[in-house]
């Protein structure tokens, strides 16, 4: 009997000192300034008259709030993660139009050997927001929705160093009701990802491309009667080459250019081809973090005609993306706080310029502020 308990004592402590466990939590406050968050036009003609940006545009002063939780537990060849985001953001001036939102995932992993590896994962979000996206086009679709997701992934390492992820992905999306409407798609897809890794003067260097194809299948029906109508079937290509360039070991830069297609083959109306480079700027030092991006892209409708006040022009819709982030975070001396700072932008120019219509107009979207990040 001895024999047996002092087995399942050394059984017991052998899987506490073979299993890794790791807790994680961040909690950030940032406060700032957005402009037009609903996207919209800065002029619209309606039967009543003119609208101008006084009546349209709805910025505000804000206050994020946010929590970064995450778990780790790892036991031999095998891992699980769990990680949750709450999120709000608190408009000072029109409280009416705040949200909140909470993104959380389940991922797992087995190491098969040093070059292969599984993974799994779940993930669940909920957007509580209300209004409507003022950037879409043909599907005009609520800010607020449901989202439920599952992957799984091979990664695989070569004698190259070139690596490769084999990934495939299902998405549910429900989109909250908005009147009478309702908005709902499943997608599912299949994503590949090569980077091969090479040293330079002792810089690593990175060359990378990634590339997917999905299919998304909309639902548009009536809330009241759950009478289906209006179904959609959209096809996704998405392709992006990059490289990253070292300046130093704190300093990376990432040059890429992507390309990016919507296909109709229901109504063969809606597609469009998007394409056009970006550059990345990523610092990272002891206590000071930047990642930094600029892009430039155009798309261009396959079957939709441009109009103006006239009517329809002799040529398709047209748009011009001019995008800029900036994040930024830096540890106040050797404590666990940090300062924290974002900044973003987005122009878009279009040559539909109907004044009558809100969708496929040109906007404006652009953001500030700064703040504290606590790490537990």
């Amino acid at each position: 009997m001895k024999k047996i308990y002092i087995s399942i004592c050394i059984s017991l402590v052998s899987f506490v000192l073979v299993g890794q466990e790791r807790h994680q939590l961040e909690i950030a406050t940032l406060g700032g300034y957005e402009y037009n968050y609903f996207k919209s036009p800065t002029m619209i003609s309606t039967d009543d008259g003119l609208l101008t940006e006084e009546d349209l545009i709805s910025s505000s002063f804000y206050q994020d709030v946010s929590a970064d939780y995450g778990f780790r537990y790892k036991w031999g060849a095998d891992r699980i993660r769990f990680y949750a985001l709450p999120y709000a953001r608190i408009f000072q001036e029109n409280m009416d139009d705040s949200y909140w939102s909470i993104d959380s995932k389940v991922k797992y992993d087995h190491k098969f050997n040093r070059k292969t590896r599984f993974f799994a994962g779940l993930n669940f979000k909920r957007m509580n927001r209300e209004g409507l996206d003022g950037a879409q086009d043909v599907l005009v679709n609520p800010l607020g929705y449901t989202l439920l997701g599952s992957e799984l992934e091979l990664k695989r390492t070569n004698t190259k160093d070139v690596t490769g992820r084999i990934r495939l992905f299902h998405n549910f999306k429900n989109f909250d009701a908005f009147g009478t409407r309702d908005l709902e798609y499943h997608e599912f897809g299949s994503q590949l990802k090569l980077e091969k890794e090479f040293e330079k003067q002792d810089l690593e260097h990175t060359l990378g491309f990634l590339a997917y194809y999905k299919v998304r299948l909309y639902n548009t029906f009536n809330a009241s009667e759950i009478s289906s109508e209006g179904n959609r079937d959209w096809r996704y290509i998405r392709a992006t080459a990059y490289y990253e360039y070292p300046i130093s070991k704190s300093i990376r830069l990432k040059p890429s250019v992507t390309y990016y297609q919507r296909m109709d083959p229901l109504a063969n109306r809606s597609g469009f081809r998007q394409y056009g480079p970006s550059l990345g700027l990523y610092v990272k030092t002891k206590r000071t973090r930047i990642r930094s991006q600029i892009e430039y892209l155009k798309r261009d409708y396959t079957d939709i005609l441009a109009r103006d006040n006239e009517g329809p022009l002799e040529e398709n819709i047209a748009y011009n993306y001019t995008d800029f982030s900036l994040r930024f975070e830096h540890q106040l001396s050797h404590s666990s706080f940090s300062l924290t700072g974002n900044l973003y932008s987005r122009l878009r120019t279009t040559n539909y310029s109907d004044l009558a219509a809100r969708s496929f107009r040109g906007y404006r979207n652009q953001y500030a502020g700064i703040g504290i990040k606590w790490e537990l």
